[in-house]
């Protein structure tokens, strides 16, 4: 065949090819294959339009001997049957060979070479059940070409086209040091890939970009939304790196008959990344995707499409003697965020690592389902769920559980503010953990604890509302439903409580309870029985003027059999005596027990003698006593503040010249979504009502 030498010799610097979007398809379009491997038995019409070398037949054998470091050589036809071999020997050198006919190229038999090995026939590329491939170098099979002198100067090079043509592996192809890529409006395999020191990966666009770097950042896929091609891999690939893109498709990585795995080892210069991307389509993954560096560490899994999908054998591992990364729903640097992710039960993520070297899980969408899956990012390590909104069902709690039982710290993140998502937190089942991990909660708007959630051991739970996430976020509150939710440390002096960065002091006792000061941040840790006790004097009550401004939440808990006798004259009497201007007293109830006040002009209630300040979501059910010319309430003796979603339903009875209330005894503030259900009465000269004794305030229903 006639040779066409050109003085072109720059060495070609084909680098690791990366992927910015990946995608993996599950149907490989078998009428590919229907093409009989004998029908083209070895390549013909060969001849080098760019580069030099010779070209000779001998048998079923052809010899390519290349004597230019690049070389390109125009095909009528390229196949080999399965009978057949081409050997290309070009050193460590590349060699492009473009087919002009109007046939696809089917591999049956065997293609090998000493460099790297380039095949453009925008008729499709086919490497059949028994095909084997091997070169020194890379290999790279794509129906969209690429411009003769870009590719003779090395460098990036852009590989373009709108064919229907598709790339597809049934058989093997190996490269020992470069990398294998596939790229076509399809892409796809269902047999081996062999890249040890490289990049295997499969791209279905109609624009791809191999440029200088390692792993998949080396490899772009344009976006395009008119390109519905997709990359799947039901195979096996094993490679320093792996990458799946679909540049409008979907993008499968499927476990096979045999057992899907793509798994990233990572060399000394690339790190072992698998990515598989379509931000216009669909990434589904089931079977093993494993990806570690060379040195034993976690490596990086990225698994993001418009929408993205783990089935129930899906099993994402970074792990290694230090943890890796796996995102899930988003790309790296949080860009192209999943309209919708689904995590199915079964699912597995991993990135552990040795001791207290766990790795970095995100799982993202701006809608999120979450079943019963393995979530583990090892001890240290960490788990960030962020969709707009979130919901915490039965299945997710468990999930959420277990991943804080393994002391991988989990944080809930919501980001709303889009559409209808107002970014709430709702906790809607049960969620206990026994350890030292970080259990964060974090709202673009509010956190509702509709549910319990039980810290065991020394782990913290951290609150926060309006997280102010793009700096829009305002008006959220942290709820707590009195008789679903409550949050709980159950060992003594152990576990750690933040609420809006406010570090509270956690109360298990009565004697706890008791040495309560004037100002602070508290919180009722556990339920407590105060049965066994007597002679409870009220907190900030000892002096008139000196009420309570801090914060006391009781986070859903209860206080039993709680008894306060008072007889001074002018007492406030209650579980405060007095809470203050700016005092918060919230989601507490008091169970039975009883308050009396039997001094002249006291002021008692069941949670506070005086409120000033803000009572929220307080019930009480023990009675209340009062003597002549006191202010009595269920709930409140006298109110100047704020008092809202609360309730009492003790009997309250007063003596003569008394205000007495199922609620409150004197009103002189703001009661809003209230109620009062006990039995009240008074003396000569009382004022008496269900729910206010005497109002000079505000109630609102």
């Amino acid at each position: 065949m006639d040779k066409d030498p050109v003085v072109h010799t720059a060495r070609a610097s084909w680098l690791q090819p990366g992927w910015r979007r990946v995608a993996l398809l599950a149907t490989t379009m078998l009428s590919t294959f229907a093409v009989p491997a004998f029908a083209q038995t070895l390549p013909t019409g060969g001849a080098y339009v760019a580069g030099s070398g010779s070209i000779g037949t001998a048998g079923p054998a052809m010899t390519i001997d290349q004597s230019t470091n690049r070389g390109i050589i125009n095909w009528q036809g390229f196949s080999i049957g399965a009978a057949n071999q081409v050997q290309i020997n070009n050193g460590a050198g590349a060699t492009l060979n473009r087919v002009t006919g109007g046939n696809l190229s089917t591999i049956a038999g065997q293609l090998g070479a000493t460099g790297s090995v380039y095949l453009v026939n925008p008729n499709g590329v086919v490497v059949g059940p028994g095909g084997k491939v091997l070169t020194g170098g890379s290999f790279v099979a794509s129906t969209r070409d690429v411009p003769n002198d870009q590719f003779m100067g090395g460098g990036t090079l852009t590989f373009a086209g709108t064919s229907n043509g598709t790339v597809a592996n049934a058989g093997a192809i190996a490269s020992q040091n470069g990398d294998v890529v596939l790229i076509g409006q399809a892409a796809s395999n269902s047999g081996t890939i062999s890249a040890p020191n490289g990049t295997a990966a499969l791209a279905a666009g109609n624009q791809v970009l191999l440029a200088a770097g390692n792993g998949p950042a080396g490899i772009y896929v344009a976006p395009d939304v008119t390109a519905t091609g997709d990359a799947t891999d039901t195979g096996a690939t094993k490679a320093a790196a792996a990458a799946l893109a679909s540049a409008g498709g979907n993008v499968y990585a499927l476990a096979g008959n045999r057992g899907g795995l793509i798994q990233a080892t990572g060399t000394k210069t690339i790190a072992g990344q698998v990515w598989l991307t379509a931000p216009n389509g669909t990434v589904e993954v089931s079977g093993a995707v494993a990806a570690t560096n060379a040195g034993g560490t976690g490596g990086q899994i990225v698994a993001d499409g418009e929408t993205t999908a783990l089935d129930a054998t899906a099993q994402l591992s970074a792990s290694g003697t230090t943890g890796g990364t796996v995102l899930v729903g988003i790309a790296p640097g949080g860009t192209n965020k999943a309209a919708a992710t689904t995590i199915a039960s079964g699912a597995q993520i991993l990135t552990t690592g040795a001791g207290t070297a766990g790795g970095h899980i995100e799982t993202s969408g701006q809608t999120l389902a979450l079943g019963s899956a393995t979530i583990d990012a090892g001890a240290g390590g960490s788990w960030v769920i962020d969709p707009l909104d979130l919901t915490i069902n039965a299945a997710a709690a468990t999930t959420i559980g277990n991943a804080l039982n393994d002391n991988t710290n989990v944080t809930e993140e919501t980001t709303g503010g889009r559409g209808s998502a107002a970014g709430d937190i709702n906790v809607n089942a049960d969620i206990t953990w026994g350890t030292s991990a970080v259990l964060t909660l974090s709202a673009f708007h509010s956190v509702n604890v509709n549910a319990a959630i039980t810290a065991t051991g020394n782990g913290t739970l951290d609150i926060r509302t309006d997280n102010n996430i793009r700096g829009t976020s305002s008006g959220g509150s942290f709820n707590i439903a009195m008789g679903k939710g409550d949050i709980q440390f159950t060992t003594p002096s152990e576990g750690k409580l933040v609420i809006n960065e406010a570090s509270y002091t956690l109360i298990w006792t009565l004697p706890e309870l008791q040495d309560v000061g004037t100002s602070g941040h508290y919180a009722l840790a556990d339920n407590v029985d105060a049965s066994a006790f007597s002679g409870f004097a009220p907190i900030a009550g000892e002096e008139r003027g000196r009420g309570f401004t801090g914060t006391f939440n009781g986070l859903g808990n209860t206080i039993s059999a709680l008894v306060i006798s008072e007889g001074a004259e002018w007492a406030h009497v209650g579980l405060f005596g007095e809470i203050g201007r700016g005092g918060v007293v919230e989601d507490i109830g008091l169970v039975g027990g009883s308050v009396t006040a039997d001094g002249f002009a006291a002021l008692a209630g069941e949670i506070a003698g005086l409120n000033e300040g803000t009572i929220s979501n307080a019930y009480a059910t023990g009675t209340v006593h009062g003597g002549g010319y006191t202010d009595i309430g269920g709930l409140v003796g006298e109110n100047r503040g704020t008092i809202s979603g609360s309730s009492a339903s003790g009997d309250v009875i007063g003596a003569d010249f008394t205000s007495v209330g199922g609620l409150v005894g004197v009103n002189k503030g703001t009661i809003r979504n209230s109620s009062a259900t006990g039995h009240v009465s008074g003396g000569f000269a009382s004022d008496v009502g269900p729910l206010v004794g005497k109002n000079e305030g505000a109630i609102n229903p």
